[in-house]
């Protein structure tokens, strides 16, 4: 079997949720009062860390249920400390890692399923369709959101950091 829908999509969340899980320990380890970036935006009308933190969890979350064909688990929005979003992240990538089933998820791809956008938004799509033109856009943007907020507060993040989550550090694989 060649490139699979797994395997466009597990490694791409792994590395996103990584990425996501690096940035924020970045930040809590070298700003001088991190509590701080959690009230942290671009601007006055977009989300706040803790908001892009819930949204790429949930929204992950959406994803693997939808392509392991079972009811999506709802997150409480309560993550007003980096030790909840931690938790969260980490709750996300458990699934990641043991409920997930390559063949159920390439099986998934091509089913054509009633599939909720927003609320009251319901259309007919793909399980592939869904994955690479709803959430993984989403999940890329509201990461590099995050990592736009960290660096206007000052947090000393570079291209590694953002790669992070995909090829670890050195000093974080030892």
């Amino acid at each position: 079997m060649g490139y699979t829908l797994y395997d466009g999509t597990i490694p791409a969340l792994r590395g996103i949720l990584g990425t996501l899980s690096h940035i924020l320990k970045k930040a809590e380890e070298s700003h001088s009062d991190p509590q701080s970036l959690l009230a942290a935006r671009l601007r006055e009308d977009m989300y706040p860390i803790p908001d892009h933190v819930r949204i790429v969890a949930q929204y992950t979350e959406y994803l693997l249920a939808r392509l392991s064909d079972r009811e999506a688990i709802t997150y409480d929005r309560d993550l007003d400390t980096f030790a909840k979003c931690h938790a969260r992240i980490d709750a996300v990538r458990a699934t990641l890692e043991e409920r997930v089933d390559k063949d159920e998820i390439n099986r998934q791809g091509d089913l054509v399923k009633p599939t909720t956008l927003q609320p009251g938004v319901e259309v007919p799509m793909s399980g592939s369709h869904y994955t690479h033109v709803v959430v993984l856009p989403n999940l890329y943007f509201h990461l590099t959101t995050a990592y736009g907020i960290l660096r206007k507060e000052g947090v000393a993040l570079g291209k590694r950091d953002y790669y992070s989550g995909w090829f670890p550090l050195e000093k974080e694989t030892a």
